[in-house]
């Protein structure tokens, strides 16, 4: 039986980052597009994310969870590995590629920044681990837990749907250059955080993969301004 109790709920949740980003995309007139009042952007992005939701509300007692708490079993578990996944991503990112990224560093520093940390917090965060993780990732494991052992069902399914999540990334950072050096990264730093987070929704549940997903954008955020000042002030002498 649908369950719309656990389908309103994470709707709900999903509605401060829609609303945010909403009147962010709004704001964006740079390209020439047509504006979309905010209100229909909200109802656009909500009814789209919805189908996913309902995807995974529909799935998610037909699949196999070490989890009884579909929401989060271990708050601390969830808080520790974020924490452990923005460090990793940070030396990745900070210490192997900066160096060889070279003026795309900065673009990808001004891009992510722009984006805004509550945009990042409240909507990515959010409606990209309900579509990824709760959506496509149950969909995934239902469609392999039938004809696969368990263990391989669950590895497939974190990594096809990171893979997706990772491919959905392009396009935004692209803006930031077109070389193989650029490529791996987003390639790189985006599975590791979707591999990280789909642990995490099959064993801790999907709020855990959410607070996951904050916690990189948190931890991350101060290192990105303070490159952001740095560079601002080497400018200015």
């Amino acid at each position: 039986m649908f369950n719309w109790v656990v389908f309103i709920t994470l709707v709900s949740i999903s509605i401060p980052g829609t609303i945010i980003s909403s009147i962010l995309l709004n704001n964006k007139t740079a390209s020439g597009k047509r504006e979309v009042p905010v209100i229909v952007a909200i109802i656009l992005q909500l009814v789209f994310l919805s189908v996913f939701v309902a995807l995974g509300v529909a799935l998610i007692n037909k699949i196999s969870l070490p989890t009884e708490n579909i929401f989060i079993s271990s708050w601390i578990e969830a808080a520790l590995v974020g924490i452990g996944c923005s460090i990793t991503h940070i030396l990745i990112y900070y210490v192997f590629f900066r160096p060889l990224l070279g003026k795309a560093f900065y673009k990808i520093e001004k891009h992510r920044n722009s984006i805004g940390i509550a945009n990042r917090i409240l909507y990515a965060s959010v409606v990209e681990e309900l579509i990824f993780r709760w959506g496509i990732m149950s969909l995934l494991l239902w469609l392999t837990q039938s004809f696969l052992t368990e263990g391989i069902s669950v590895a497939t399914s974190v990594v096809v749907s990171s893979l997706i999540f990772t491919l959905a990334h392009y396009q935004g950072s692209s803006i930031a250059g077109k070389s193989f050096t650029l490529y791996s990264y987003i390639f790189i730093g985006n599975m590791l955080v979707g591999i990280i987070c789909g642990w995490q929704f099959y064993n801790n549940g999907i709020i855990a993969a959410i607070l996951v997903h904050m916690c990189f954008h948190l931890i991350l955020y101060p290192f990105e301004v303070k490159v952001l000042k740095s560079q601002l002030n080497n400018l200015s002498k």
